[in-house]
């Protein structure tokens, strides 16, 4: 996992500009090129197979709202993980009694079917299972999603150190 290239998920910016011209086409081509590392995100904050699923479908509804405030700046899919990430807190704020849920519960409730790409579900399955719920955030970001430390740091609002520190514990790991 540490030796291995990274691979960066290339979301083309001008996706954003066709989508607020009403191109359908566009629209499910950045669904289809970015669902699954979205849904990875969600779950691991989530813990929750259906609570992620749900969070998924209101976060392309919102992609799809507000493509048009996108700013060509940044990294397309660090914009569209932290409209996933203010879902997920807003939706925490109003359920305060998120209960844990138990891994080996949401994969046998078909958690991770949905992640086509089987070294990547393997991938996610283990880091369920051994690392905490930060650097399970940081590896999936990381290594799934291919985005950079600083990305890392802003979407989860850690600082640039913790995350390369939690990041280099998780791998040891």
């Amino acid at each position: 996992m540490g030796s291995a290239p990274r691979q960066r998920f290339n979301v083309d910016k001008e996706i954003f500009k066709r989508i607020v011209e009403n191109d359908k086409d566009a629209f499910k081509e950045l669904y289809e090129k970015t669902h699954t590392v979205l849904y990875a995100f969600l779950l691991s904050y989530t813990q929750n197979a259906e609570d992620a699923k749900d969070l998924l479908q209101e976060t392309y509804i919102n992609i799809y709202k507000n493509c048009y405030r996108y700013k060509e700046k940044g990294n397309p899919m660090a914009w569209m993980m932290e409209i996933a990430k203010n879902l997920f807190l807003m939706k925490h704020r109003k359920e305060k009694n998120i209960q844990e849920v138990n891994f080996e519960h949401i994969n046998s409730v078909c958690g991770l079917e949905q992640i086509s790409n089987v070294d990547n579900r393997i991938l996610i399955e283990s880091l369920f299972k051994v690392l905490s719920d930060v650097e399970r955030k940081i590896i999936v970001l990381h290594d799934v999603a291919g985005l950079k430390n600083r990305e890392i740091a802003n979407i989860l609002d850690l600082p640039i150190g913790t995350v390369l520190a939690k990041y280099s514990r998780a791998i040891k790991k």
